[in-house]
């Protein structure tokens, strides 16, 4: 018999690395902190500024008088003086999508933001072709017709003719349409005998039944998604996910909503989970030893909503996950964009250059309804019957209603409870429909920068100025005793929450021009819609989105208060440091490094 003794030496070696690694908690924080001098912006109605904070263990001590609070810290514990800069409860991102955002990181950027004509879009473009290798997938973002005049879409002849050698991708900015070529088509297994998902999403084909290249909606994008990411592999996603994680906390956000995770890989999920969990399994920190995950530092927490189409990756109870990582609902779609004519509207679009030539929107055309009542209404059901939140993307007035019909119909016969279910962008909401919603315990989380980007263009091109005045009503949602959230449904736009406060300030668009100024909310306000509210909408608003004792510390440091700077300065606010359970997660610039 052969000697075992190396076995079992092996055994035990791996026991107690198991035993080690199982014990680090790379999520604790075992630093005592003191801020002071500073203006500390609690999102506390009774206290909403303090002079101090103190800090045990990642968890807020204590908020009040500097001086009384001195008397009672720990002789370790790191004063920081914030030196005149501000100190605000970590922002809650309320809906964007990290793994999209992972997929577009790094993508050629072919964006009105960017580019100012066609001409020069479609040379930066042919540029990008040439500095790829044969064989490799060529990923463009923000394609946008509303922002760059004259632009045109590519039909599949061109871009076969610019990238004979390479699969090409173009995403649109609303992310509700994409172009490809000959070869994209190829890599994900779709030709012109390939038969559209449904009606609202699909390949679309000339009258000889040849396809053009356009594809409408995400059903139809799934299988050039799934090809892609295969194409792109592991590793390079791996990087490209920290990254964006990174990217959250860099922009002062210490939470994050991920808003319709869809994939056929439940390794995706495994992946975000490792990156923000507090509690990583001793497998996935065996991984992390051997490096086939990411090595794990303090990031954004992560409640997720998973798309409908991939309820696979739902587990087995709400009860999963823990305060860092947590799979919270379902997301379903209701309706579109208002930028492709399939946000579902009670009167038509606009007949202009633009919706006709441009959007290629039909004359009379009002939108559409990507599931009917009857199919919302079973899927409300199912889910709710589990005890899941329900998330719907819902831009429309028609498709508010039609939504709020369904859930007012199985709400009135099982009651109404604390689901905490959501409306998602609500660029149209009407005040019967805001009444409704408070009637239903339904809240709204506003996609606020359309406003900013692309109000003048919905005001004088799209839906008009009657209905550009009622878009986004924030204040009238927060006079119908409604919570809500707003967000920049990233990588849709920038995910900069200054951004979006201003924006909710001010109601005006980059070029100046003033929507809706009747919506227009105060500073505090938005402030609420970026921490406390968005922080309610997930059910933790005991544990996140303000300065309280008991609360995580969740902080953010900004270089100027929002409170005191002019509304017009908003955006241009510095995040110095974002804190995320005691830990820093980003820093501006060591230099910069409150002390």
């Amino acid at each position: 018999m052969k000697n075992k003794t190396p076995i079992y030496l092996c055994v035990i070696i791996i026991m107690v690395l198991g035993y080690k690694i199982t014990m680090m908690d790379d999520w604790a924080s075992n630093q005592n902190l003191l801020f002071y001098n500073g203006p500390i912006i609690t999102m506390e109605a009774e206290t909403p500024s303090v002079e101090a904070v103190y800090v045990e263990n990642g968890i807020i001590h204590s908020a009040g008088n500097y001086n009384d609070i001195l008397q009672s810290i720990h002789p370790d514990t790191k004063i920081i003086n914030l030196d005149g800069k501000a100190l605000l409860p970590g922002f809650v991102d309320s809906h964007t999508h990290p793994v999209i955002s992972t997929f577009t990181h790094g993508m050629v950027d072919l964006s009105g933001f960017t580019h100012q004509t066609s001409k020069e879009l479609w040379a930066h473009f042919e540029k990008s072709v040439s500095e790829h290798e044969p064989g490799e997938w060529i990923l463009c973002g923000g394609f946008d017709q509303v922002l760059v005049p004259g632009l045109e879409p590519p039909h599949i002849s061109y871009l076969d003719s610019i990238a004979p050698q390479n699969p090409v991708l173009i995403a649109s900015q609303s992310l509700h349409s994409y172009w490809t070529n000959s070869l994209g088509f190829n890599a994900s297994g779709v030709d012109r005998e390939t038969p559209n998902p449904s009606n609202s999403s699909y390949y679309e084909r000339d009258e000889s039944g040849d396809l053009t290249g356009y594809i409408a909606e995400q059903k139809a994008f799934d299988p050039l998604k799934e090809a892609i990411i295969q194409a792109l592999g592991k590793s390079t996603l791996k990087e490209k996910s920290v990254a964006v994680m990174d990217g959250y906390a860099k922009n002062g956000y210490s939470t994050i909503t991920s808003m319709g995770i869809t994939t056929s890989d439940k390794n995706v999920i495994r992946l975000y989970r490792h990156l923000s969990t507090g509690k990583p399994t001793f497998a996935d920190q065996l991984l992390t030893a051997f490096r086939i995950l990411p090595k794990r530092k303090p990031t954004v927490r992560n409640f997720v909503f998973i798309r409908y189409d991939s309820s696979h990756l739902l587990p087995a109870s709400v009860d999963n996950g823990d305060d860092f990582f947590k799979i919270l609902g379902i997301k379903f779609w209701y309706d579109g964009s208002p930028y492709t004519g399939s946000m579902y509207m009670e009167s038509p679009y606009l007949n202009t250059d633009l919706t006709r030539n441009k959007l290629h929107i039909p004359n009379n055309h009002s939108g559409v309804s990507l599931l009917t009542q009857e199919e919302l209404e079973s899927f409300i059901t199912k889910y709710q019957d589990h005890g899941w939140q329900i998330a719907i993307h819902s831009q429309g007035d028609i498709a508010i209603r039609e939504i709020l019909e369904s859930f007012d119909k199985i709400i009135n016969d099982k009651g109404i409870a604390d689901y905490r279910h959501r409306l998602e962008h609500c660029l149209l909401l009407q005040e019967e429909s805001m009444k409704l919603m408070a009637g239903l315990n339904i809240h709204p989380s506003f996609h606020i920068n359309h406003l900013y980007y692309y109000g003048k263009a919905l005001k004088e091109n799209i839906i008009g100025k009657e209905r550009a005045r009622q878009l986004l009503p924030i204040k009238d949602a927060d006079q119908n005793s409604l919570i809500y959230s707003i967000h920049a449904d990233q990588p849709m736009f920038p995910g900069e929450p200054l951004s979006l406060l201003q924006t909710a300030v001010n109601r005006r668009t980059e070029g100046g021009d003033l929507i809706g100024s009747n919506n227009a909310i105060s500073v505090m306000m938005g402030l609420k819609a970026l921490t406390i509210n968005a922080a309610w909408q997930i059910k933790m608003e005991k544990k996140i989105g303000s300065i309280k004792k008991g609360k995580y510390a969740d902080f953010v440091v900004l270089d100027q208060s929002p409170l005191t700077v002019p509304i017009s300065e908003i955006r241009n606010i510095k995040v110095i440091q974002t804190i995320i359970n005691g830990k820093t997660a980003y820093i501006r610039h060591p230099s910069s490094q409150i002390r």
